[in-house]
């Protein structure tokens, strides 16, 4: 049986998957993590009780809500 995958090795493969630890591992406090996967596809496997988002929606979800200091994208007055 092979290793699994690092969290860096497998945020290099968009159709690898992420736990909310492993969000938590990229350095999320909760309602971080809370926030990602309520915004994010999850994927719920039966039987399994723990869903899962895949990293391109990861990755996506970071460039959605990401606002640059360049002035390529401008942040919102009001984020509710």
């Amino acid at each position: 049986m092979s290793e699994r995958p690092s969290l860096h090795d497998r945020l290099q493969d968009p159709n690898a998957v992420l736990t909310r630890t492993d969000v938590r591992n990229l350095g999320w406090e909760r309602r971080g993590v809370d926030a990602i996967f309520r915004d994010c596809a999850t994927i719920h496997l039966p039987g399994y009780s723990r869903p899962v988002i895949k990293v391109d929606a990861y990755l996506a979800y970071l460039e959605r809500h990401t606002y640059g200091a360049g002035g390529d994208r401008v942040r919102p007055a009001s984020m509710s």
